[in-house]
């Protein structure tokens, strides 16, 4: 099982610029009496449960204006307008834009983040995915950038082992199989076009599990375009990690099973080298978990591929 929470250190509400506070508050039209700050996620900015004075609440994430991650949450906001009349998702209330920070205010929704090895829990995702692949396809925001150009040059760093010299830890049986690696990792981008708005992101603490048992999805960082196999691909590896094997899943998913299993191979493949290269990063400063997260899922995503796949 991989942990999410405590990987970031956060900012706080109490953290942000009084005058930013009161933009938010006069955006909520009540003041707030207390804040939970979150504590999951990769990212430092702020993320935290807002509780009006009539009970009310609302979740609001922030980050200052020039931080090297303010793209992704102005994304998220850009992305997650509208999308709620589609998919569950939680609506964008309101943006602030105040003394160089950003907030984005969401409908507050109440629910846990699902454990993948509960049926229930893995049952009410897998329905989301297929929802969100019949209701995004066409993708409802056709600017959002073509997943083959965002994570093409990302998802090859087997090849940069190939080129430039693997560490010396690295999984012996990937140092004995690493210009197949290099060679595979690439493939995947072959069924990669498609209509389909993705999200591109999904991991347990990117979705939600409401009182009814219904799925969630949050965190639109990362929209693109593309085929509908991807978000389900790209997830499988959690699935893994809490002890699932996903090849059962994958061949009756709607969107995965009539897909060649190369495909499949290859985007595993990609996202085990991104994994152990990541992991092997010097350690940010506000997300001490990260690298160790990271190792974890290459760790998850190697073994399961390599049980996919018939190399010595």
């Amino acid at each position: 099982m991989i942990v999410f929470e405590g990987v970031a250190q956060r900012d706080e509400w109490r953290e942000l610029p009084e005058s930013v506070r009161e933009a938010v508050v006069d955006g909520l039209g009540g003041p707030v009496v207390s804040a939970v700050n979150q504590r999951g996620g990769f990212s430092h900015g702020m993320a935290a449960v807002l509780v009006l004075a009539d009970g009310s609440r609302a979740f609001a994430k922030a980050i200052r204006a020039d931080d090297a991650l303010a793209g992704p949450y102005h994304a998220e906001a850009a992305a997650a307008q509208g999308l709620s009349e589609l998919v569950p998702t939680p609506a964008v209330l309101f943006t602030v834009e105040r003394d160089s920070w950003f907030v984005v205010v969401f409908e507050f929704v109440a629910g846990r983040h699902p454990q993948l090895d509960r049926p229930e829990d893995l049952h009410a995702v897998l329905g989301l995915l297929d929802r969100m692949a019949e209701a995004l396809t066409p993708s409802p925001l056709p600017e959002t950038p073509w997943v083959a150009e965002v994570y093409g040059p990302q998802l090859r760093r087997w090849s940069v082992f190939a080129e430039q010299g693997a560490p010396q830890d690295l999984d012996p049986w990937a140092m004995r199989n690493l210009d197949r690696l290099a060679a595979l990792e690439e493939r995947w981008l072959e069924w990669a076009d498609g209509e389909t708005l993705l999200h591109t992101d999904l991991r347990p603490d990117n979705l939600m599990v409401t009182a009814d048992g219904s799925a969630m999805v949050v965190d639109w960082a990362w929209p693109c375009r593309g085929a509908a196999w991807i978000d389900l691909a790209f997830l499988a590896p959690a699935i893994a990690a809490a002890g699932i094997d996903p090849d059962p899943i994958l061949a009756e998913q709607p969107v995965t099973r009539d897909l060649d299993p190369m495909a499949l191979d290859s985007s595993l493949c990609a996202l085990a080298g991104h994994w152990a290269a990541q992991s092997r990063l010097p350690v940010p400063p506000r997300s001490p978990g990260l690298r160790a997260y990271q190792a974890r899922a290459a760790q998850t995503s190697l073994a399961w591929f390599k049980s996919r796949i018939d190399w010595s």
